[in-house]
């Protein structure tokens, strides 16, 4: 099974990216907003992805085509799994859902917000009611992914360090709106973060100023 591929970015494909690997060039899916993100990346980059591997079969049930789906953030991989084991919400469901950022979907599951969850492509107030029965806290974590944001300054974040800082401080204690507000503060007054541990620590500083 592969679950990661890395190698040079040669443009976009119908249905996702074309990943240049030792001279053979791979089509790899995303998902809507991931492919609309590589719309700005110049061919040419290196990069890795961690990959689901998924046959995908014909209409008929005659013809079956080996798939892979890319994310550049593990948190996001681990979402769109969670994502597609709804009922009714397959991988070409989700592929073509998923047009917003990750994080955006997952804070409307647990708000609940409906509304917000039937703007994706293809669901419908069912469905959305669906997701929110299934997913509803086992998502919080992917709230706050960090991994879909635009590099602020300084250096490049590590991908989903907002996610793995905000499952520390839902672990300590604090709601999922207060633990938000704390991560969206530091990074925004300390661009030059590069890790979960430096974000965490610099949030521990900023409590204990307060006190």
């Amino acid at each position: 099974m592969i679950v990661k591929i890395s190698g040079v970015y040669a443009g976009l494909s119908p249905k996702g990216l074309l990943l240049d690997v030792d001279n053979i060039t791979y089509e790899v899916c995303l998902t809507s907003f991931s492919r609309e993100r590589f719309q700005t990346r110049k061919t040419g980059e290196r990069i890795s992805l961690h990959t689901i591997y998924y046959i995908e079969s014909s209409l008929a049930g005659g013809h079956q085509t080996p798939t892979l789906i890319g994310f550049e953030d593990e948190a996001d991989k681990d979402f769109f799994q969670l994502f597609t084991s709804v009922a009714k919400v397959g991988v070409k469901t989700a592929l073509a859902a998923v047009t917003i950022p990750i994080s955006a979907i997952a804070e409307a599951i647990e708000k609940p917000d409906v509304e917000t969850l039937k703007k994706l492509k293809g669901i419908g107030e069912r469905t959305a009611n669906k997701i929110i029965a299934s997913l509803r806290g086992k998502v919080a974590a992917f709230a706050a992914a960090s991994g879909e944001s635009d590099d602020a300054g300084g250096g490049r974040p590590e991908p989903g360090i907002g996610n793995e800082a905000l499952q520390v401080l839902l672990q300590l204690g604090y709601n999922l709106g207060e633990a938000k507000r704390m991560i969206k503060e530091t990074v925004s007054k300390n661009h030059n973060i590069l890790t979960a541990e430096e974000l965490l620590e610099e949030i521990y500083r900023s409590k204990a100023r307060s006190f």
